[in-house]
């Protein structure tokens, strides 16, 4: 059996949680609170804002471009 990997818990036969060690935690998701820290200095130091479409629609552009190579 390997060991340090996530343990997957299911319920009826159906994914319910995922235990992992703190290390494995932090890789995942360190970066988040940073890059959010980032994002409200940003919002900070500008009135600039981008409505829903703008943000949403360049995302799609971009995927589709990404699709299409």
């Amino acid at each position: 059996m390997a060991t340090g990997g996530p343990v997957f818990l299911t319920k009826n036969g159906y994914g319910s949680m995922v235990v992992m060690n703190m290390e494995q935690y932090e890789s995942l998701t360190g970066n988040v609170e940073a890059m959010l820290d980032a994002a409200d200095r940003q919002a900070a130091s500008t009135t600039m804002r981008y409505s829903h479409d703008e943000v949403f629609g360049a995302l799609r552009e971009e995927l589709h471009r990404a699709d299409a190579v």
